[in-house]
């Protein structure tokens, strides 16, 4: 993917005052010093992180859903406010639920749902239920109820490792982090496999979405 047109000098000084010599310093290995290609290599690390978007999404919204069918049989469907699952959170988590729920309430008022603290809780929030404090209160029936495609040898604390791991790496995209040379790859089949753990389905479809292979054979060249 080639960059569309060439900067001038005083142009090019100004992009990258904009965006910060140390930033752009990060692509200035791969482009062998040349600052015209670390900013098409800028650009098109941008164009990967989006690429990752969609793929990255299913996969968190999957992951948000899966380990809520056992709060939500454990603990009922008045869960977010039950003192039996909110005795068993570390403060920080409590907190967050707390709050979310009011002001969800606050905002939606009578059109307040369940739906509502489900999505607005983080991603943090449910990973943290997938620890090995939460085996006893929520994954004492096993994982395959919401991971019914999950390979056998995979225990808990393994699919914990594998959904961290999309975690971390969702948070390189969030922060426009330098991705291309962080084996994307090998991320987008953790992306797929994690998505394909609840549904074989929407992991066929986000692959079929998903254009990241597309972005990766498109890498600027000098």
């Amino acid at each position: 993917m080639q960059y569309p047109f060439s900067l001038t000098p005083r142009a090019l000084a100004a992009v990258e005052a904009t965006l910060s010599e140390a930033r752009l310093a990060r692509f200035l290995p791969e482009a062998k010093g040349d600052k015209h290609l670390a900013i098409r290599l800028y650009v098109w690390n941008a164009r990967l992180c989006e690429a990752f978007y969609l793929p990255t999404q299913f996969a968190e919204v999957a992951i948000r859903n899966a380990v809520h069918r056992p709060v939500l049989k454990r603990f009922g469907a008045a869960w977010c406010e039950s003192k039996a699952f909110v005795s068993i959170l570390p403060d920080r988590m409590r907190d967050e639920l707390t709050k979310l729920v009011a002001d969800e309430k606050r905002q939606r008022r009578h059109r307040f749902t369940l739906d509502h603290v489900v999505a607005g809780l983080s991603f943090g929030f449910w990973l943290n239920l997938m620890t090995q404090a939460y085996a006893k209160h929520l994954w004492a029936i096993g994982l395959r109820w919401s991971y019914p495609n999950l390979l056998k040898e995979i225990d808990q604390q393994a699919l914990y490792n594998r959904l961290d791991q999309l975690r971390r790496f969702r948070n390189k995209i969030a922060h426009h982090y330098a991705i291309f040379d962080r084996k994307p790859r090998t991320e987008m089949q953790n992306t797929l496999d994690i998505i394909g753990w609840t549904c074989s389905d929407t992991r066929w479809l986000a692959g079929e979405l998903a254009n990241v292979e597309r972005v990766l054979s498109r890498k600027p060249i000098l």
